[in-house]
């Protein structure tokens, strides 16, 4: 499958347009219905950009099943001295692309370090329980508002999130966070009526977001009635069942126990044909036994 092959395929995959691969990336959407009509690939330098807007890898993109395990045992391609010589031998223009090659592979390795870091600084795993259901563990707690929950922060936090998507593992749905969660999060009513542990549970709630909506479970949906959402949620709303933990700390600051939470997802069904998680309702603490650490 050629390049710009895999591209129109994971559009399809994801449900979205070439209008907001346009958005994501900057290139227009002329050249993009290019691609298809003229079955010419993408040039180098767009490469990232389209990857990060597809949630791909260079990779993926690049490979080709067929002869990717006959290039990994072709030991002359990470040699050196090889590629000096063969740098040596090449024509102006061949050295500019080599050149703008080893630029990209940088840039690439400074996405995947950028994620790698993302990853580790919300230190969010998942886990089963006993009857293989999977629970969001959130090991660390970032709001702990003694008295109440400073929710300019919550909002701040998730903005961080706003441009992203992630599939559902139950359903195989795409939900994108839009710009309106970290407002709707932080200040809807649900959010201002809860109080105590539930409230911090919503708030450190958030670091495991991308995780709970993967693992989410028991997909319902209802109609639209609420007329000022009838752009923005035009075909309705779904509800996910989610789980999440975090921990409970002795007065030593050493983790006691992990509090499991049931919480619903609420995602609407826009005008643009996708979902988007609008809020994180119904928050209720498990009676289960807790995770011990």
């Amino acid at each position: 499958m050629k390049i710009y092959e895999k591209i129109f395929a994971r559009l399809e995959e994801l449900h979205m347009s070439q209008t907001e691969l346009s958005r994501r990336t900057g290139i227009a959407t002329s050249t993009i219905s290019d691609w298809r009509k003229k079955q010419i690939n993408p040039q180098a330098d767009k490469l990232v950009s389209i990857c990060k807007a597809l949630d791909m890898t260079l990779v993926e993109l690049l490979s080709d099943e067929e002869n990717a395990e006959q290039t990994a045992t072709n030991d002359y391609i990470t040699d050196e001295n090889y590629m000096i010589e063969l740098y040596r031998r090449s024509d102006t223009e061949s050295r500019r692309r080599m050149i703008s090659y080893l630029a990209l592979l940088d840039v690439c390795k400074q996405i995947n370090d950028s994620a790698r870091s993302k990853k580790q600084q919300r230190n969010v795993s998942v886990i089963q329980d006993i009857d293989g259901n999977n629970i969001v563990v959130i090991n660390d707690i970032r709001f702990k508002g003694k008295r109440s929950i400073d929710w300019k922060e919550v909002r701040a936090y998730l903005k961080k999130y706003v441009g992203d998507f992630y599939k559902v593992a139950s359903t195989g749905d795409v939900i994108y966070i839009g710009d309106d969660l970290p407002s709707e999060y932080s200040g809807s009513k649900y959010t201002h009526s809860i109080k105590g542990t539930n409230a911090k549970a919503k708030a450190n709630a958030v670091q495991g977001i991308p995780e709970m909506i993967e693992i989410a479970v028991g997909k319902h949906f209802r109609e639209n009635k609420e007329s000022k959402h009838w752009r923005n949620a035009m075909y309705g709303w779904y509800r996910y069942d989610s789980r999440f933990a975090i921990p409970v700390y002795r007065d030593d600051e050493e983790v006691e126990r992990y509090n499991i939470f049931h919480a619903s997802l609420i995602v609407r069904y826009s005008e643009d044909g996708k979902l988007y998680l609008y809020d994180v309702i119904d928050i209720k603490k498990e009676t289960s036994n807790p995770i011990e650490p």
